[in-house]
């Protein structure tokens, strides 16, 4: 006969690991511009001598396997008269705790991303290039952390960071699902909503030059689509601006990217199973053996919660909708 499940943890703290004592472990991962922070009680009776700065690692393993989900240092330490609480952050919450002040000449996104990170002390992982910019100012009324989720945006590009802790900014592929779950076998709990179709969505840059090395890149112009305007700021088309990108194709790249978003975000829900340590921030999904009228996805992951007490341990996520409404030929031709 199979047996049960057992969900298990190691949580790293300094010098000291801990594999029981815990009260309670709370994981909340999210993309950015949402950060990773790590929650673990203890009785205040345990000996615990790590102090913030010190490095954190917490491995998961839900009955199948330890996967290694967070990698960080620990932020604070509260102690009261029951418990003792231990927040970290990881490499978000890094790059949340830097206001740069740095200026950036014909450099891609991707270029500027792995600076910022490299100077919040953050390990750059896989990041994409994305659009061209011809000039980009890291101003200090921004975090690192949101010119970072600015820049990615631009680029179609999910930021987050892994569970080894390095950051990484990657357009996801959502045609085919990096782990399939099943009603009745993982899946608790399953919303789906479906909205009316989004808004068509136009960037417009400020030169509309054909590249970033034109003298005309840095100059303002009456026609930022170089001429290829389209239709003008109507119901159902919304318009936004953006300064900072200098040619007609970052535009039409940033444009392009939205539009992929908002399309995504129009299929999206809200699950709940028992503990998956492989979810996370940027994973893709299948649902199988759902009801009917419900779809199986693909999805994917925006934002994960890890909790493990004494009752048990469970996995909540959010999701958007995979598949035509987020697939990187939407991106095509674009330079992204």
């Amino acid at each position: 006969m199979a047996s049960l499940l057992a969900p298990a943890y190691v949580l790293t703290l300094g010098s000291q690991r801990w594999t029981q004592q815990l009260l309670a472990i709370d994981l909340r991962l999210a993309a950015a511009p949402g950060t990773n922070q790590l929650t673990a009680r203890f009785p205040a009776a345990a000996p615990l001598s790590a102090g913030p700065g010190d490095p954190v690692i917490l491995s998961l393993d839900g009955g199948e396997g330890a996967q290694t989900v967070f990698t960080g240092l620990i932020d604070a330490v509260r102690r009261g008269l029951e418990t003792i609480e231990v927040t970290a952050y990881d490499a978000l919450g890094q790059l949340a705790r830097y206001r740069p002040a740095a200026t950036f000449e014909k450099a891609s996104a991707g270029t500027v991303i792995k600076a910022l990170a490299g100077d919040a002390g953050a390990t750059a992982g896989q990041i994409a290039d994305g659009v061209m910019l011809a000039f980009y100012a890291a101003d200090p009324s921004r975090s690192a952390a949101d010119h970072a989720s600015r820049l990615a945006a631009w680029s179609g590009a999910l930021l987050t960071a892994d569970g080894d802790g390095n950051l990484n900014a990657a357009v996801l592929d959502t045609s085919h699902a990096d782990l399939a779950l099943r009603y009745g076998r993982e899946i608790l709990a399953f919303d789906l909503n479906q909205g009316s179709a989004p808004d068509t969505v136009t960037v417009a840059g400020e030169s509309g030059a054909g590249s970033t090395d034109s003298p005309d890149a840095l100059r303002l112009s009456a026609d930022p689509f170089a001429g290829n305007r389209p239709d003008g700021p109507s119901l159902g088309n919304h318009w936004t601006w953006e300064p900072a990108l200098r040619t007609a194709q970052a535009a039409a790249g940033a444009g392009a990217a939205l539009q992929r978003a908002l399309k995504s975000n129009r299929g999206g829900g809200a699950l709940r199973v028992f503990a998956q340590p492989k979810l996370r921030p940027g994973v893709v999904i299948e649902v199988a053996d759902l009801p009917p009228g419900l779809a199986k996805g693909p999805f994917w992951l925006d934002r994960v919660r890890h909790t493990l007490t004494p009752e048990g341990a469970v996995t909540t996520a959010r999701f958007k909708g995979g598949g035509d409404r987020a697939a990187p030929s939407l991106l095509a031709g674009l330079g992204l």
